[in-house]
């Protein structure tokens, strides 16, 4: 499990629903997040000319989550010659907060989506976390910049998100992101 610490007042915790109590993670985090923007996406309001997009379509079945996600970000270059990305909210009305004194500071969901994301995939790529070498679950995470006009970047990640379906006290069920890394 990749631990992760909300912020207090934070929209999602990375806690699981069926142990409230334990140890929040990085994955339920992710997924809690991705979750929320598909759900803003679905009821919120989109700002003109913006293109970003998130689906996800769950199999229960497999107990995976088709994850595919295109943000418009803004590259800057910074000092050092690094790059940095940076998202800007494309749905207007959104509560989310990430709260204070936690790992993510991001102003914004998509931010914190793409923050998330890319957070994982380091944490993939190393070989000893994964609890499942064989197993990629971010299959596409790229920054691309764009040719001219508009923001000058993308950010687009492909996932197959391992899930767990919980059964909630007094009926009913939710899905949460499942640990896949030590």
């Amino acid at each position: 499990m990749a631990d992760h610490t909300a912020g207090a007042g934070a929209s999602i915790s990375g806690k699981s629903y069926a142990n409230p109590d334990g140890a929040a993670a990085k994955e339920r985090y992710v997924y809690g997040i991705l979750g929320l923007l598909e759900q803003e996406e679905n009821n919120l309001v989109r700002i003109a000319e913006r293109t970003d997009r998130i689906t996800i379509t769950a199999n229960l079945s497999t107990k995976t989550a088709a994850i595919d996600l295109l943000l418009n970000v803004g590259g800057t270059n910074a000092v050092g010659g690094s790059t940095n990305y940076t998202a800007a909210h494309y749905l207007t009305g959104s509560l989310f907060t990430s709260g204070t004194g936690g790992d993510s500071t991001a102003a914004n969901l998509a931010q914190a989506a793409m923050e998330g994301v890319i957070a994982l995939k380091l944490l993939e790529l190393d070989p000893a976390r994964k609890l499942n070498p064989e197993k990629t679950v971010i299959t596409r995470c790229t920054h691309t910049m764009a040719s001219s006009g508009g923001s000058n970047a993308t950010f687009s990640a492909l996932l197959e998100f391992p899930i767990e379906v919980i059964t909630l006290p007094g009926g009913g069920s939710i899905l949460e992101g499942k640990v896949f890394l030590n």
